[in-house]
């Protein structure tokens, strides 16, 4: 990867730095942040920690905290670069660098067959390439299947300093955690409560509280007030729709409410944020300069959906 590569998603506030590469050129360095490397295509050869490994297309290589490594690239190469940022686990009571860890190659599909969540979180990753912009519910899910993935990795780490932990059953969670975005994406127009929720899902309404809590960090309100927000935004920006029908379509109670919400993030009413940003240039990922990454990166993913693990359309 280039050494003054820049975070492509970086506006977007995401709890890991994301990169993609047209080559893996990097002098040696090491960081307090863990790091995940999937080359794509090409070859590529890594070293770590004084010793040396060969990436091929497909294979993965995760390099530790505060691990002092360099990468080297003959002729183009693919690769995707993963840096969890260490304040939001540690936030997280996750401390990475008291745990041991072993240095090898992996396959990208041995580690998404052992985290289910990797190829969830690399789907959600193109929908927002895709998007041209944010989505509230694409970060969410992102930030959701990322949470599972480090808590899961963590107690990995855990097993081999403390043989007696207990592996989660992150597979329900997944499943759990997809059936909530996409019934509240597809409902969030409609009234939805928890006890809706919770049978759905099969838990109480309490546990499916703090549930959410635990996975997206904010509470079950936070997260659909979020959503509809982010409908009513669009549709101000990109419609021509009275503001009272996109009240209603979006969720809202009343215009006065999402009034309120608007000044509150905007210093602005509804109409008067329509009126600023109809001239506004939108912003988001369309200037991504690598289309071939996205095609392989979708590519890679719908070969894994006859797979044992779940894959989000991408």
């Amino acid at each position: 990867m280039d050494q003054n590569c820049k975070d492509v998603f970086e506006v977007y506030n995401l709890p890991f730095e994301c990169y993609f590469n047209a080559s893996m050129n990097h002098e040696e360095t090491a960081h307090d942040e863990i790091e995940f490397v999937w080359l794509l295509d090409g070859e590529a050869t890594v070293w770590c920690e004084g010793k040396e490994y060969t990436l091929l297309p497909d294979t993965v290589f995760i390099f530790y905290v505060n691990q002092r490594h360099a990468m080297r690239s003959e002729g183009p190469t693919y690769s995707a670069s993963f840096r969890f940022k260490r304040k939001y686990l540690e936030d997280l009571n996750l401390y990475f660098e008291r745990l041991p860890f072993q240095n090898r190659v992996f396959t990208f599909d041995e580690l998404a067959h052992k985290y289910h969540e990797v190829p969830l979180i690399m789907s959600q990753l193109i929908l927002l390439m895709k998007s041209g912009g944010s989505t509230v519910n694409i970060r969410y899910k992102l930030m959701g299947f990322y949470n599972m993935y480090v808590f899961d990795l963590y107690s990995v780490r855990l097993q081999q300093k403390y043989l007696d932990i207990k592996k989660k059953n992150y597979d329900e969670y997944l499943l759990r955690f997809q059936k909530i975005s996409t019934y509240i994406e597809e409902n969030y127009h409609e009234k939805i409560t928890l006890a809706a929720l919770g049978s759905l899902t099969g838990i109480s309404p309490t546990r499916l509280s703090h549930f959410i809590k635990e996975i997206l960090g904010i509470s079950f309100q936070e997260y659909l007030h979020k959503i509809r927000l982010e409908k009513a935004i669009f549709a101000l920006k990109n419609t021509d729709m009275p503001v009272r029908e996109i009240v209603k379509a979006s969720g809202f109670s009343d215009q006065k409410y999402l009034n309120a919400i608007m000044k509150d993030l905007f210093h602005l009413t509804a109409h008067q944020y329509r009126k600023i940003m109809k001239d506004e240039v939108h912003f988001g990922v369309e200037d991504f300069s690598y289309p071939d990454m996205i095609h392989e990166f979708s590519h890679k993913l719908h070969k894994m959906k006859t797979s044992a693990f779940p894959v989000l359309d991408v």
